[in-house]
């Protein structure tokens, strides 16, 4: 892939490389230090034009230019004024590279008018899909990753306390998760890794359900938190499982189900193992255990600057654990019309195993 040049967009914490556009980069002020480390330290496996000492590259709208010079990064910055459009700003940097042949992009975030406006710059411009390239930077976390993960998993946690001492009977899915956003805030999160899932009785069983103003909680219902807080551009990402009032002998076997394999997950989660042998451990418990049906998803992925990065802990994956990385283990178990159970710890690979950096009670518990 020589003489490919990564682009990121600052707005979902990618690493900052080459060329930058952007349309809200004021989330990751925080981050600077770690984009001029990538940008100084991988540019020989990227691209020839650091060898010719050329500046980063920054497309972005004025109203954003302050927010982006207080990142302390030395890049060329080509502005728009909403009145004016994009293009020309897009003319003007890509001018600046004209001889460059391939771009390298994040796939998964490039929006359709940005690869629009790059081709219109450079119509003979190769672009592709440098995903890969660009999430094996984060794949590893160093201390000051952790520990930043470690404050936005306290905050959910504390909250998380929280918010179960506010549940009782009769209160709204959407009671429950204006309560449980409040005391995030209150609690120091920055910004909210995701909408909060908040979903109770036959909703749980809706992995990415929504929470609803008409739905009020019931004696033996199951009630089912996934959420995160932001720190430093940090995400946590934790699911807990309740019962409220009371839980019949089957919602506890349905239960224990999920705890068993999360366990199981922990349990041999270390370097070297791939992402397959994992996810098939985990599935293959929650297969034995008598509700195969009830299945609908992997076991977890990586976590950092984006709540769902590299790796992916899914079959299929022959890519290896290596110590550094973070990731979910987060088995579940869906019944529609019913319940649904989910339990997710967030995971430090260590050298030789591995660390929950989620300590909340996991055990059966009814509130």
């Amino acid at each position: 892939m020589d003489n490919l040049v990564p682009t990121g967009m600052l707005q979902d914490h990618s690493p900052f490389t080459q060329i930058t556009v952007s349309s809200s980069p004021t989330k990751i002020i925080a981050l600077a230090e770690l984009f001029l480390q990538i940008a100084v330290s991988d540019a020989s496996e990227w691209s020839s034009l650091k060898s010719k000492n050329q500046k980063p590259l920054a497309i972005l709208p004025v109203l954003e230019v302050d927010s982006f010079r207080k990142l302390n990064i030395d890049a060329e910055i080509f502005q728009w004024q909403d009145s004016d459009g994009y293009q020309d700003a897009f003319n003007k940097a890509f001018e600046k590279i004209k001889n460059c042949k391939s771009l390298g992009v994040e796939g998964q975030r490039m929006r359709v008018f940005e690869y629009e406006a790059i081709k219109n710059a450079n119509k003979d411009l190769n672009i592709s899909n440098a995903q890969r390239i660009i999430s094996n930077i984060r794949l590893r976390k160093n201390s000051n990753d952790v520990e930043n993960l470690q404050k936005a998993i306290k905050i959910a946690e504390t909250t998380l306390t929280n918010t179960i001492n506010y549940v009782e009977i009769g209160k709204s899915e959407i009671e429950i998760k204006n309560f449980l956003l409040q005391q995030l805030y209150e609690n120091g999160a920055e910004g909210i890794a995701f909408d909060p899932i908040v979903l109770a009785g036959a909703n749980s069983a809706l992995p990415h359900g929504h929470s609803s103003n008409d739905y009020f909680l019931k004696d033996g219902d199951c009630l089912l938190f996934d959420f995160g807080a932001v720190v430093n551009g940090y995400n946590s990402d934790i699911t807990r499982t309740f019962f409220v009032g009371s839980a019949s002998d089957e919602q506890k076997n349905f239960y224990n189900a999920v705890l068993k394999a999360n366990k199981l997950g922990l349990s041999i989660s270390k370097p070297n193992l791939t992402m397959h042998n994992l996810d098939d451990s985990v599935l293959n418990s929650l297969e034995d255990s008598g509700y195969k049906d009830y299945i609908v998803h992997k076991t977890g992925h990586g976590l950092g600057l984006d709540v769902h990065e590299d790796p992916y802990i899914m079959r299929k994956n022959n890519e290896f654990l290596e110590e550094g990385m973070v990731i979910t283990i987060e088995p579940g178990l869906y019944k529609q019309g019913d319940l649904g159970v989910r339990i997710e710890d967030d995971v430090l690979i260590t050298n030789d195993g591995c660390k929950s950096l989620t300590t909340f009670s996991k055990e059966l518990r009814i509130i």
